[in-house]
């Protein structure tokens, strides 16, 4: 009996450390919905992402393991970002080039962070993205600011499904306010 605990209570010990040390890798893919619209037709874009991140990691999952359950970037989030923003120029009739365009489009990602401090077990997730969109059409430059937080409760740590898709809800929503924005719209008209 003392020899089937003990296995036991080894498998459970190795099973929680594995998780517990487990980093989480996310893959990046913001999606925007943009009413189709002419503002861009006849006129070429291209658009890029800048991550000014200080590293690949957005947080940790917190817990007595915080330091080796760290969320990471699974993919070029630089182009993740370029791959929505052409997604959502070119439902404004934008013909989308990768250099050179007429427009030229750059969104700066200056936070991307799912975290949570508590150091015990995970309960409370800090979340959010932030990006600076810079647009320059004919020598005349936009300069638009978003961001979208997000706090969460969890009783359990959350899957791996659970964090990337709350971070590609809020980088998502973070874009979404870009072509929301009516300021946005005028300057191209404008300037068009």
């Amino acid at each position: 009996m003392k020899t089937l605990l003990a296995i036991l209570a080894t498998g459970f010990a190795i099973m929680l450390g594995g998780c517990a040390h487990s980093p989480v890798q996310v893959e990046i893919k913001p999606q925007v919905s943009v009413a189709a619209d002419n503002i861009g037709a006849g006129y070429t874009l291209s658009a890029r992402g800048a991550n000014q991140l200080s590293n690949d990691g957005l947080g940790s999952l917190g817990g007595i393991y915080s330091d080796s359950s760290n969320v990471t970037l699974a993919n070029n989030i630089d182009r993740a970002i370029a791959d929505a923003l052409y997604q959502g120029f070119e439902a404004w009739s934008f013909r989308t080039v990768e250099g050179g365009g007429d427009v030229q489009v750059v969104a700066t990602l200056t936070d991307l962070r799912y975290t949570s401090p508590n150091k015990l077990y995970t309960t409370k997730v800090d979340s959010g993205a932030a990006i600076q969109l810079q647009v320059t059409v004919k020598g005349a430059t936009f300069f638009g600011n978003y961001s979208t937080s997000g706090k969460d409760r969890n009783l359990i740590k959350p899957s791996k499904e659970e964090v990337q898709s709350t971070i590609n809800q809020l980088l998502s929503a973070t874009l979404q306010r870009a072509f929301e924005d009516e300021k946005l719209k005028s300057f191209l008209r404008q300037h068009l």
